[in-house]
């Protein structure tokens, strides 16, 4: 609806321009002519009533370039826009058929991580990968949401959310808060855990992957 008002809008403007363009073009009356007008001739003052000579009509200018003009400017930035609407949904969309493929390579450090048994790099690198890849791939905001802000969302938000993503509630509750109870109360977490979230989150990702359209 924003779209279609915003382009309402600059078709307005255009008429608006084109009604100006043609007052601006009406031609004023030079000071003699009104100096003729104004003053009797000798003629009328001395009694005579001789009739005057016809004047030649009044030039008017032309305005209708100015109204291709501004029609071809509408016309114009209406194009641009649509073209930039396209552009970037075209583009959301492709970031979406990538995102899997940006998340896997980021989960790709995450087996070093586990041998080396670094929990709170882990942990910082399943959070962060797995709000990311939620957000390019359902474009449902988490990186700057609490956990029981973004599962609150997606089970009670007002928004339509896709079904991938609520019926993997639990899951995904889980994994983040791990990953709070690392970041915010130090708690430890062994290897086999770590090994079994990372196993889970590869097969999140797979299983809601968006396919590109070939």
């Amino acid at each position: 609806m924003n779209f279609l008002r915003l382009i309402l809008l600059i078709f307005l403007l255009g008429y608006s321009s084109t009604l100006q363009a043609d007052a601006t073009n009406v031609p004023l009356s030079t000071p003699q002519q009104r100096d003729q007008t104004a003053q009797p001739s000798r003629s009328e003052s001395a009694g005579e009533t001789e009739l005057l000579d016809i004047k030649g009509p009044v030039e008017i200018k032309d305005a209708g370039n100015a109204v291709i003009l501004t029609t071809a400017g509408a016309t114009g930035l209406i194009l641009l826009i649509i073209l930039i609407f396209v552009w970037r949904k075209r583009s959301r969309k492709q970031r979406a058929i990538l995102a899997h493929e940006t998340a896997l390579q980021k989960l790709a450090q995450a087996q070093q991580l586990i041998d080396a048994h670094k929990v709170d790099s882990f942990v910082t690198l399943i959070d962060q990968t797995l709000r990311t890849y939620i957000e390019q791939r359902f474009f449902v905001s988490a990186r700057r949401k609490t956990t029981r802000e973004f599962i609150t969302g997606i089970t009670q938000g007002k928004k339509i959310v896709p079904e991938q993503l609520t019926s993997n509630k639990s899951r995904l509750q889980t994994w983040l808060e791990h990953c709070d109870m690392v970041k915010f109360a130090k708690a430890d977490m062994s290897a086999e855990t770590m090994g079994e979230m990372l196993t889970n989150l590869h097969s999140f990702i797979d299983s809601t992957r968006m396919e590109s359209e070939n």
